[in-house]
């Protein structure tokens, strides 16, 4: 059996971000933060079917909902599993998420694919 979690550091425009994964047979649970561990603003998402996309089921916070949803979306799309994902960033903004995006599924889904 191969590691269940996943601790990586990516570095977007100067500024580290800390990834942990947790790797579920049904589920990944993602954490992205700044410096310290901490929950963020979280969502529930789930894969899409042949009839409908992608979806969240639940946000809580205040900040960022459009891009933890957003990324949620996308993580449970490409993995077709249930994506628990927390978001704690100071700043925020879309060429940063999408520059965090990029990174993250490298990092967790295409070096898991090899294992």
């Amino acid at each position: 059996m191969t590691e269940p979690t996943l601790n990586s550091t990516i570095e977007v425009d100067g500024q580290e971000y800390q990834i942990t994964a947790v790797f579920l047979e049904n589920a990944v649970s993602i954490f992205i933060y700044e410096e310290t561990p901490r929950l963020g603003t979280l969502a529930i998402s789930v894969p899409g079917t042949d009839i409908m996309q992608a979806s969240t089921l639940y946000v809580t916070g205040s900040s960022d909902t459009h891009f933890v949803r957003m990324l949620g979306e996308r993580f449970a799309s490409r993995t077709q599993k249930l994506i628990l994902l927390s978001l704690s960033m100071k700043e925020v903004s879309n060429e940063l998420i999408l520059k965090i995006m990029q990174q993250t599924e490298k990092i967790l889904f295409e070096e898991k694919d090899k294992k």
